[in-house]
């Protein structure tokens, strides 16, 4: 395939430089529009894909960065220390223990501002500020109740291993705002001794300044202006630092995005991803919800401080974040565009067989990188494998098939075992080189027809395209887990890993896309909860 690539290039390149040499001096000007307006729509196809690709970008780091800070949340309430303080009647040597290992878990992770235990009566027991990198453990004298507070409230409402997420605002400190501005993300989690009774939370208070320093960085590669902004359209982020934080700064409340954008917030407050051309340029969002599956969803502030009392906004609290490029930016892409191609046209009117030549290459290699590009927006870089896009589009397609058809069809959702622990001893490198040989022992394990796919991570899925019986799917569900126990050799060591599977069938499991995924999904969780390296079929 690469070898005919050249050759193809070749081909096209004399094809188009005989057809644009034969072109007359008098339609020169008529071929020059119609290049420009080519170009011009390639110009601005590719300025969406790419702010579209970036903003999905930061949308993936974003959501591994709070499914860190959640599974902080949880090793930390179960902590021996804090069992063994909750259990001793002389909680002394425990609690200096807890705040010992807490303190050092500030130093390791340098993302939390404060650590939290406050117990059932919202008394905090063991406070640890991290004191602008220095992390201090804050003394008894100084440890402030906390029962009025609405995260507390929440966080304690909740049941055994949920989580409460709070909107990302600033902190306050003795009912004012902390200068120079903190932004912070609560996380909090009930905590229950070893008898089942809950006793306290446990509260992080995540350093928003990172995410938002984060997106700022992305934003330096980006064409446009990258801001984030919550449900109510109050920037978070914002191109000019007085617009931000409008919701809490009484002098701020009319800087909003919907003032400035009224039209375009309509259309992108009620899509989960849109772009749009208007007069004030490009603008192209996603939404992020900042929760995993799992946690409990908090309600917007509409003052994100004080008394803790949120005014409710509905089922689901998120933020945008939009780029916006400017009309007038889009337009020095292709003026600059259109100057290029004047000049061209002169030499091809002084010298036709050089610059025309030129020109036929520079056509051929456009439409061979709108190709790469292509693969690129569907293909996952590592593995070669088709990415989540692609698996969707082929799951809808093996869907309608097997409806006109009266055809079964199988979902496998696979996790590797033990991949994170590869990860943490060899490297990522040797991670990405194991996640490439187990992408190559799935696709021995399946037939052409067949679909490969990895979502992310060391998450894969495979499109069993038709099947007769559950027996098929678990057969290849038994091949997958054999092959992927046979030892891999990275980097010249031995990598053991293996494999938990879920699996959903059409008809049987469910007769939409969605649902099937989400049933695979958790047939694979609970294969993963009853022992790993083992596949679980869901039900009906």
């Amino acid at each position: 395939m690469t070898d005919k690539i050249p050759e193809k290039k070749r081909l096209l390149v004399k094809r188009y430089f005989l057809i644009i040499f034969m072109v007359t001096g008098a339609i020169l000007a008529g071929t020059i529009i119609v290049l420009y307006n080519l170009e011009t729509k390639d110009y601005l196809s590719r300025i969406e894909i790419e702010e579209q690709a970036k903003l999905k970008t930061q949308f993936g780091l974003i959501a591994h960065s709070f499914e860190d800070v959640v599974s902080d949340l949880r090793f930390l309430s179960k902590q021996n220390e804090l069992l063994h303080m909750l259990k001793s009647e002389g909680e002394s040597y425990y609690k200096d223990a807890l705040a010992k290992e807490y303190l050092v878990f500030s130093r390791q992770k340098h993302k939390y501002e404060q650590i939290r235990f406050i117990d059932e009566t919202g008394m905090e027991r063991v406070r640890i500020n991290f004191n602008n990198g220095s992390p201090v453990i804050v003394p008894d004298f100084q440890l402030k109740p906390k029962g009025n507070r609405y995260y507390f409230k929440n966080s304690l409402a909740l049941a055994r291993e949920e989580v409460f997420v709070s909107p990302l605002d600033l902190n306050v400190e003795k009912g004012e705002i902390e200068i120079p501005f903190r932004p912070v993300i609560r996380f909090g989690t009930p905590v229950f001794d070893s008898k089942g009774n809950k006793r306290g939370i446990i509260v992080l208070n995540y350093l928003g300044e990172k995410l938002i320093n984060t997106i700022k960085q992305a934003s330096k590669l980006s064409l446009g202006d990258i801001m984030l902004v919550n449900s109510d359209s109050y920037w978070l982020l914002s191109p000019n630092a007085d617009d931000e934080w409008g919701f809490m700064i009484e002098k701020r409340k009319d800087r909003n995005f919907s003032t400035d954008f009224p039209d375009q917030w309509k259309e992108i407050y009620l899509s989960k991803e849109s772009q749009i051309y208007s007069k004030q340029g490009l603008f192209t969002a996603v939404t992020i919800y900042p929760m995993i599956e799992s946690l409990k969803l908090s309600s917007d502030s509409s003052q994100g401080y004080g008394d803790g009392v949120q005014a409710q906004k509905g089922d689901v609290y998120f933020w945008k974040m939009i780029s916006h490029i400017p009309k007038n930016d889009l337009k020095k892409g292709t003026q600059s565009l259109l100057i290029k191609l004047f000049f061209l046209a002169g030499t091809l009117f002084l010298l036709a067989s050089i610059p025309t030549w030129m020109l036929a290459q520079a056509i051929v290699r456009r439409k061979l990188q709108q190709m790469e590009l292509f693969r690129s927006a569907n293909y996952d870089q590592l593995t070669d494998l088709p990415n989540r896009s692609l698996f969707m589009d082929r799951l809808n397609q093996t869907l309608k098939q097997s409806k006109r058809y009266e055809r079964k069809f199988a979902l496998l959702f696979i996790d590797l075992d033990g991949f994170k622990s590869v990860n943490d001893t060899l490297g990522h490198d040797a991670g990405d080189e194991l996640l490439i040989k187990v992408s190559e022992r799935l696709l021995a394990c399946v037939r052409e027809s067949d679909t490969v796919a990895r979502l992310g991570g060391d998450e894969f899925t495979v499109i069993l395209s038709t099947i007769t019986s559950s027996d098929n799917a678990e057969t290849v569900a038994q091949q997958i887990i054999k092959k992927l126990s046979i030892p891999f050799t990275i980097q010249e060591h031995e990598a053991q890993i293996g494999a938990s599977i879920g699996i959903s069938m059409y008809p049987d499991s469910a007769v939409d896309t969605e649902i099937l995924l989400k049933k695979a999904d958790d047939a694979m969780y609970l294969a993963k909860k009853q022992g790993k390296n083992d596949y679980r079929l869901s039900t009906s």
